[in-house]
């Protein structure tokens, strides 16, 4: 059976049944046929009936329906804070710029339809080439259930409005080599990227992850990062068993305090400097409560002879209430005393940690454009928030490349509620496009090179970068046009203080006792 719905209607045409209403104007109206069997829901209110036909003539009770409107949130905070209200004015808005959000999250995408405006979706998890739609309403994975993609690209629609917007499902090391694949073939011009991955290096710009950042620069795409925010969560030091019983002194003591303000389960995880030779050590990670009970361990055996060895070792910790717990380094195997190594309680505070080396990956990657975080209210005057992730990297390479704003209005977390580098890439991966759009000449590193080269910072332009902000605050010129461009030699600046291209890019050796 098929009845006819009257609903005002955003753009005109055929339109085919909506399972969303969203972002339809009350002076265009047109009828929509709609299959009461395929939307039982849409049948009935509690007034009247709500599925709704030109008016009848036989005296049923009839009446308009309302339609829904999203609560919209405006990212104002960023738009104050980088400055991007004089360009929008002048009609460089982003148009024309191809713009991915890779994520992993993306619950009720469709419910925000309001704020994306139009887009297109891409699961790389259900078929290799990407080309497959999210079904956003069915998660198949816990982990993904929540709206963080949405978030970043709200953040995105709100600053760079004429971008063409592409959300692609990005779960893991897989999947982001698909979509990186697909981004390539699609010419896509920026990947905003606010994932960190754990396991696949030592943080310094080698492994799987970063092979996938070598094909994206490759091909001219540009990731634009988040740094991570893992700060206060990082500890990284060389191992010292000075009295010989296995296990590594931390500053003398045996144990690492870490303190999680919540109960649950809490990730850390133990990575140690032998990627591509690993089975050389073995080391075990413990973590235990105040009262001496084992909350979480891992004891993996790291083999040469397997082929999947990777020298790391995650342990979930079962905290049952809030309070501090104490991490333990055990060496199975090995001789070597001056092995590095880190740890990073993803979700606690470590007391006397190590801020610097804290940038994971793919932001530690020389070729991936790393942003931290800052509070947008305030933004120039406020420091660096504290859990975001400092440079230089493992590798000895300066990041963040700049910092952009957080602390952002969305619809999918509220107002002034989006924190941390997640918020901060996409703000910047936005001002990248807006770059771009002002000026077509432009390729996305030579927009990012402008955006950090005109960084506002206090240091003086002969200092080392800073590593905790870079370049500085990312902050558009007050005015498009002469400010931006290529013309008469205005990238000649920004061209030397891009950062490193494919220049001194540090390997870790494969011959094992040799320095990485």
């Amino acid at each position: 059976m098929n009845l006819l719905l009257w609903v005002s209607a955003a753009v005109a045409g055929t339109m085919s049944a909506p399972t969303e209403f969203s972002d339809f104007t009350e002076d265009e109206w047109r009828f929509v046929r709609v299959d009461i069997a395929d939307y039982p829901e849409a049948l009935t209110s509690s007034a009247y009936g709500s599925m709704l036909e030109s008016p009848p003539l036989d005296g049923t009770a009839w009446r308009t329906e309302s339609i829904a409107v999203p609560d919209a949130y405006d990212a104002y905070e960023a738009k104050e804070a980088l400055g991007t209200e004089a360009w929008l004015e002048h009609h460089a808005d982003g148009h024309g710029i191809n713009v991915a959000v890779f994520d992993i999250q993306w619950s009720d995408t469709a419910l925000r339809e309001a704020e994306l405006g139009e887009y297109s979706t891409h699961d790389c998890y259900t078929h290799r080439s990407c080309d497959a739609e999210m079904d956003t309403l069915r998660e198949r994975f816990s982990f993904e259930q929540g709206g963080h993609g949405v978030a970043c690209a709200e953040v995105i629609r709100d600053l760079a409005p004429g971008v063409n917007l592409h959300l692609v499902r990005v779960n893991g090391l897989t999947t982001f080599e698909k979509a990186a694949d697909w981004a390539i073939r699609n010419d896509i011009d920026i990947a905003s990227m606010s994932l960190s991955f754990f396991g696949e290096s030592f943080f310094d710009g080698t492994g799987a992850v970063s092979a996938v950042v070598d094909d994206l620069a490759k091909a001219g795409v540009l990731l634009v990062t988040s740094a991570g925010n893992y700060a206060q969560s990082h500890w990284l030091g060389t191992f010292d068993d000075n009295d010989l019983d296995g296990f590594h002194k931390f500053d003398g003591d045996e144990y690492l305090p870490i303190y999680f303000s919540s109960t649950g389960s809490h990730r850390v995880t133990l990575t140690w400097d032998e990627f591509g030779f690993c089975g050389r050590s073995d080391f075990d990670l413990y973590v235990y409560a105040s009262d001496g009970s084992v909350v979480g361990k891992a004891e993996e055996v790291q083999s040469s002879s397997n082929s999947r060895c990777q020298p790391t070792e995650g342990a979930t910790a079962w905290v049952e209430s809030p309070g501090w717990y104490y991490a333990a380094v055990r060496r199975d195997r090995g001789t070597d005393s001056g092995t590095r190594f880190s740890i990073i309680a993803r979700s606690g505070f470590v007391y006397d940690g190590t801020p610097e080396g804290s940038i994971t990956d793919p932001g530690a990657h020389p070729m991936a454009f790393t942003v931290g975080a800052v509070d947008a209210t305030g933004y120039l005057q406020n420091d660096v928030e504290s859990f975001s992730s400092r440079g230089p990297t493992r590798s000895g390479l300066a990041k963040p490349d700049l910092i952009g704003p957080d602390g952002l209005s969305s619809r999918t977390y509220g107002e002034r509620s989006f924190y941390g580098t997640s918020a901060s890439a996409p703000a910047v991966a936005a001002a990248i496009a807006l770059i771009m759009s002002e000026d077509s000449s432009l390729t996305p590193y030579d927009a990012a090179s402008l955006l950090k080269a005109r960084a506002i910072s206090t240091r003086p332009i002969w200092a080392k970068p800073d590593p905790e902000n870079g370049a500085g605050y990312a902050r558009l010129p007050k005015s498009t046009g002469e400010e931006v461009g290529c013309r008469g030699g205005a990238l000649l600046l920004p061209i030397l203080l891009w950062f490193p291209l494919f220049r001194i890019r540090k390997h870790l050796t494969l011959e094992p006792g040799k320095d990485s």
